[in-house]
């Protein structure tokens, strides 16, 4: 009996050998991700530590804004009067140029779950399309620690009785000027927070109402790096349709 149970043994082990030996010869032929990855954190976990800590793009140049610190070339505000950005990112919300955001003929338009490689042309857009614009009604960004004891502050409130995180609701929040449609990309739930991308493809309209590109948001987190705790440099797709 003994003699059979080695048998046995001897079998197991000599297939888990096999197995594992095949597992670590098995070569992974996943694409390395190829698109774009914010410079830096931004929002109220940014380096600036502010609140709208808006990083903007001229899709149409490839020129950047605020690129390494908030207001370091467009100060909150400002941007209502220029044309010459297109889109914005603070943390996971987004910002078109247009409605209360700015003044250009800008918006977004939600073009499905996936579907991404589909899209080419703008001749692809439906001509009744409903774009969506900018307003400052729909959309909450997480205060920043330095912006909300300013705020306390300014208004003679009790840090101990206005904590800027509490365990039950998260941290502090406020309304900004941002594409609702947008904020639909990454869905967001806890304490403890969660970040989940809804891997729709978005259409994003330029400020000169007539260039398109496609964006798809992928991850919270920078893909080039390993995942922990201090999201917020994303990673996502964006090109431009012929």
């Amino acid at each position: 009996m003994k003699r059979k149970n080695t048998f046995v043994f001897s079998l197991w082990m000599l297939a888990v050998i096999l197995t594992t030996s095949c597992i670590h010869d098995i070569e992974y032929d996943a694409d390395e991700f190829d698109g774009k990855i914010l410079s830096r954190i931004t929002g109220y976990g940014g380096i600036s530590q502010d609140t709208n800590d808006w990083m903007y793009f001229n899709l149409r140049t490839g020129e950047v804004f605020n690129e390494n610190f908030s207001g370091e070339d467009i100060k909150e505000g400002e941007q209502i009067e220029r044309t010459d950005w297109d889109f914005a990112f603070c943390g996971y919300h987004m910002r078109t140029n247009s409605g209360t955001s700015g003044h250009g003929r800008g918006g977004a338009l939600d073009a499905g779950s996936g579907e991404y490689e589909n899209w080419t042309s703008s001749s692809q857009l439906p001509a009744d399309a409903a774009w969506v614009t900018d307003t400052d009604k729909d959309v909450y960004v997480t205060y920043s620690q330095k912006d909300w004891y300013s705020y306390l502050n300014k208004n003679g409130l009790d840090e101990n009785e206005h904590p800027w995180f509490d365990p039950n609701s998260g941290p502090q929040r406020t309304l900004t000027s941002a594409n609702k449609l947008l904020d639909n990309a990454i869905a967001v739930s806890g304490p403890p927070m969660t970040y989940t991308p809804s891997y729709h493809t978005y259409i994003i309209r330029c400020a000169d109402g007539e260039t398109y590109f496609k964006l798809q948001i992928v991850s919270w987190y920078n893909t080039h790096t390993e995942i922990d705790d201090t999201g917020g440099q994303l990673s996502y797709y964006i090109d431009k349709l012929n």
